[in-house]
């Protein structure tokens, strides 16, 4: 109804609350796009700390290394000058053949790291302190206030700046006075464990800040997106609903798009590969000749070799055949290859592999055999005809098990966390998308179950980076005793986790794999560093209860995560819509 046509006080009324809902809209989704730039910035503040203490740790152990020899001797060069602000009565010595060498204590050496990684990457690393003994490694005013903070109690100090016009990151974390630094500083009234400086690293932000901005930019597009639907849900339903059909099918073209491409991709790929393996077969074809011309070549073969009869019984065998099976020529010659079969395959694949043989006089491709001594192993099998009076067929294997080994290690890292062995973000939404279809075709129930570590940036600040890497593997083990076998455990990311529970038949279900899941991961971890503490928050969305859509699935056991932090932490919820939020 238009609002012309309304009486004047029902048409105020009606512009009165189209207008407050619009403004209720923008305060709720104006303060979590807020929160989520607060996210995405503390996000890239724990890259930058990591990536700066990764370098502060790196440049101590060499400067450790340094003080614990009591510096090191190296040629003097026009770039290496003896050290005028070292006093030591042997900084500078000659060796017998006349070559000058000069003392390098840990700060000269810092100091020409810092030159080469400035150079080469773009990093400034400054080695600095409140009293310095040579005059450029005065703190500036950033780096003065840094060390002073040390002195307070901080670990380490970090900022977004602007240098020259140019945005970069600088982090610093104090240097302590360990037993070799008192060689040279005990005179300087330094005590073993007191803050006798910090390294200062300067990072490139430029970009790290367009990663941001465009995270940025994205959240921004999602929650005004957000804004305008809910608003205009309100507003005009009618209009919305036809939008909605609207896109539903800009976007099945656009799958229909993406399909179409993927397919013309694939069958150049099929193409591609089918002139690899045509080239392959080529090349086996002219070794096989060669081979039977070159008695040498035979001998000396890589590959596994041997002749049969029209009847299968094996003629000759090479040295290569000996090495990969363990049979020598005499416990072969007389026999047919059978004895070789793994047990593996069956009938059905050698009556394909002899009529290939009889129709086209060539077969070739992956079989498993055994060795001598028992063990199966997978090799790459090529047999031809000979054009002989006999009839005779000539073999060529090789082992692939590196390759097959190789092929399999490939595939875990790109599906597997690297740091936990968990699933990976791939991997999740291909095991989502498998329950989904399951779910389907089998009118069953599942369980997505979002999972966030309470209080895991404060493990990590007081404890440090390998004491986080240390809890996060252990609270993957602990993850996976919650579960089946025929579920699965995923990390998304830092201290996200996510769980996939197959064929629950409640809510009630889910609920007691979060209970656990909380129970668990709220117990003590007993790491080299130290005892630490966390907790879990856990949101649960229920296909199809909560949602038939896997994306939207998993956006309500998201906001189910976040009602959990909000609620006090430590628990888990289950996703509920507004109306039965009202309700309750």
């Amino acid at each position: 109804m238009k609002v012309g046509t309304l009486p004047l006080g029902r048409g105020k009324s009606y512009l009165a609350s189209v207008a407050l809902s619009y403004g209720l809209f923008a305060l709720l989704f104006g303060g979590l796009l807020a929160l989520d730039w607060q996210r995405i910035d503390a996000r890239m503040d724990l890259i930058v700390r990591g990536r700066g203490a990764a370098l502060f740790s790196l440049i101590e152990r060499v400067r450790d290394w340094n003080a614990s020899h009591a510096g090191v001797y190296v040629p003097v060069t026009e770039q290496t000058q003896p050290n005028p602000y070292l006093e030591h009565p042997d900084r500078d010595l000659a060796t017998t053949s006349g070559l000058r060498l000069t003392l390098v204590n840990p700060a000269y050496m810092t100091r020409q790291i810092s030159e080469l990684s400035e150079r080469s990457e773009g990093i400034r690393l400054h080695i600095t302190s409140l009293k310095p003994i040579r005059p450029a490694n005065k703190a500036e005013p950033w780096e003065a206030e840094a060390l002073r903070a040390f002195e307070r109690g901080s670990r380490e100090v970090l900022s977004l700046a602007e240098e020259g016009g140019v945005a970069v990151y600088r982090y610093m974390a104090p240097l302590l006075v360990k037993q070799a630094c008192l060689h040279c500083h005990e005179a300087q009234g330094y005590r073993l464990g007191d803050i006798r400086g910090g390294i200062s690293v300067t990072l490139p932000a430029e970009a790290l800040l367009a990663v941001r901005d465009e995270q940025r930019q994205r959240s921004l597009v999602v929650f005004g997106a957000a804004f305008l639907l809910s608003a205009g849900l309100v507003h005009l339903l009618l209009l919305s609903d036809r939008r909605r059909l609207q896109a539903i099918e800009r976007l099945t073209r656009e799958q229909d798009d993406i399909i179409a491409a993927r397919t013309r991709e694939l069958a150049q790929s099929n193409a591609r590969l089918a002139r690899e393996v045509e080239d392959r077969r080529e090349a086996q074809e002219s070794l096989q000749r060669s081979e039977m011309r070159h008695r040498a070549v035979f001998e000396r073969a890589a590959e596994g070799m041997f002749v049969t009869d029209h009847e299968a019984c094996i003629l000759q065998v090479n040295p290569a055949f000996t090495a990969i099976t363990g049979y020598a020529p005499e416990e072969v010659v007389g026999r047919n290859p059978r004895l070789l079969a793994s047990g593996r395959h069956d009938d059905a694949f050698y009556r394909a592999m002899w009529d290939s043989l009889l129709r086209s006089g060539h077969w070739e491709g992956e079989i498993w055999n055994r060795r001598k001594d028992g063990g199966v192993y997978p090799e790459w099998l090529s047999i031809k005809r000979l054009d002989d009076e006999g009839g005779n067929y000539v073999a060529i294997f090789s082992d692939i098990t590196r390759r097959k080994e190789a092929e399999a290690a490939v595939l875990h890292l790109a599906h597997h966390d690297t740091l936990t062995g968990l699933a990976n973000r791939a991997l999740f939404k291909a095991r989502a998308h498998e329950a989904l279809a399951l779910a389907r075709r089998h009118g069953n129930r599942f369980a997505l179950l979002m999972v966030d570590l309470d209080l895991f940036k404060e493990v990590n600040d007081r404890l440090g980076h390998l004491a986080g890497d240390a809890l996060l593997i252990e609270t993957a083990r602990r993850l996976l005793t919650c579960v089946r076998e025929t579920d699965t455990v995923a990390r998304l990311g830092g201290d996200e986790f996510a769980l996939i529970v197959q064929e629950v038949r409640t809510l009630d279900e889910a609920e007691q794999v979060a209970e656990r899941v909380c129970h668990l991961l709220g117990r003590p971890f007993l790491l080299a560093e130290g005892e630490a503490g966390v907790t879990a928050s856990v949101g649960i969305a229920i296909y199809p209860d909560h949602a038939a859509e896997l994306e939207t699935l998993q956006r309500y056991a998201d906001a189910a995560l976040y009602q959990a932090k909000r609620s006090g932490r430590n628990r888990h919820c289950a996703y509920q819509s507004r109306d039965d939020r009202a309700a309750d």
